[in-house]
């Protein structure tokens, strides 16, 4: 999750100066990675059942640890704004063609990925005490072929969450087209990011609407399995490169983007706000949780505090790890949690907590160095959403 995957194709000259630049000028980054790692993680361990029913406290908790899923949108903003970094400024890099992009960003995301599909899948069979082989092999083929967001039966097992790397697959596919038109028409990232969630978010929340309204139909199916590809997510992705477009251009310290940009966030919060003040209105869906994402990104990239926090070096060591750390947590988590069954609810969950969160740190320095050995860029301590280490 490091450096700008365009960068490494041949048409880009300067990656060792660019690559320096963003590890002394960015050190939030590494910051918002970590924290969003840590939120995936404790949603992914909290448990599914009620905390305490009818209470208000474990409501909270369980909305609370529910929300920290959007920690994927952090990483769909991170992704698009370090990859588009190099398009913009007073040198900007074309953008990438097709195929030598393509080749390249699968050299990143693939090794890691693929240790850790067999790897994990060895450990689940014995864990589990699998013996459904055929079932196996598919769900192992569905996660190498980024299959995944495309069906349901990958959401049912402890690798759910590598629905996440068939996203990345689909926006690798689309982003030379998109640094296209957000570099090459009138339109621009701005434009790019408002027409795509002019289109994305009614959508979304209309087939949302209807998939709870026809449950048990395939509209439900089709609503659920949407929200997992880009056509859901690419106001995300196209609000990265806007973000990137106005970090570039502007001087000075303060608040790091401009009028359009902040407009743009504040409206859609505003917007969200109201719409839940109006009595009887449909749910906005997945558009909810993206703006307050977005809007989190932006806040928390501004603020001082979070710049000093990435020069910690721990966080900073974790963030370069995090990419391993997402594809171990789930599966540690299973393994961990199982072993825990006979305990209290609270003990349980902490030493779960602390032994698969541990599980997971050295899962990612494992991968890592086994991407490594393959020559993977990942190998040495990059991560799958741009800068290097």
């Amino acid at each position: 999750m490091r450096r700008s995957p365009q960068c490494r194709t041949p048409i880009c000259p300067s990656i060792r100066e660019w690559t320096t630049h963003m590890r002394q000028d960015i050190p939030q980054l590494d910051a918002i990675r970590s924290l969003a790692m840590a939120g995936i993680f404790l949603h992914h361990v909290w448990p599914d059942t009620p905390t305490s029913p009818g209470s208000f406290t474990g409501w909270l908790l369980d909305a609370a640890f529910a929300e920290m899923a959007l920690g994927v949108v952090i990483f769909n903003v991170m992704t698009a704004f370090l990859m588009g970094l190099s398009l913009f400024g007073d040198r900007p890099d074309p953008a990438p063609a097709f195929w030598p992009f393509v080749r390249k960003r699968l050299s990143r995301l693939c090794p890691q990925y693929y240790l850790a599909v067999l790897a994990l899948t060895a450990v689940s069979v014995v864990v589990f005490r699998l013996s459904d082989w055929a079932g196996l092999a598919w769900a192992t083929l569905s996660h190498l072929l980024f299959l995944d967001p495309l069906e349901f039966s990958p959401f049912y097992g402890n690798m759910a969450a590598y629905w996440w790397l068939g996203l990345l697959f689909q926006f690798t596919l689309i982003y030379p087209w998109l640094a296209r038109l957000a570099t090459r028409t009138r339109l621009g990232p701005g434009g790019l990011c408002l027409a795509a969630a002019a289109v994305s978010w009614p959508v979304t929340a209309w087939m949302q609407a209807k998939g709870a309204a026809l449950p048990g139909t395939a509209w439900e199916g089709y609503a659920f399995l949407w929200t997992f590809n880009l056509p859901a997510r690419l106001p995300e992705f196209c609000c990265g490169l806007w973000m990137a477009r106005d970090f570039r251009e502007h001087r000075g310290g303060g608040w790091p983007f401009g009028r359009g940009l902040t407009g743009f966030l504040a409206g859609g919060c505003l917007f969200v706000l109201l719409w839940r003040c109006l009595p009887g209105v449909p749910s906005l869906g997945h558009m909810i949780g993206a703006v307050e994402s977005l809007l989190a990104f932006a806040v928390l990239f501004a603020l001082p505090s979070v710049a000093a926090l990435g020069r910690v070096v721990a966080v900073r060591r974790i963030a370069a790890l995090s990419y391993g750390i997402y594809l171990c947590h789930q599966p540690m988590i299973s393994f961990f949690g199982e072993a825990t069954l006979r305990m209290g609810r609270w003990s349980g969950l902490a030493v779960t907590t602390v032994t698969a969160g541990l599980a997971s740190l050295i899962g990612a320095m494992l991968l890592a160095r086994g991407a490594r050995a393959l020559g993977s860029p990942l190998g040495s301590g990059r991560g799958a959403t741009g800068k290097r280490r």
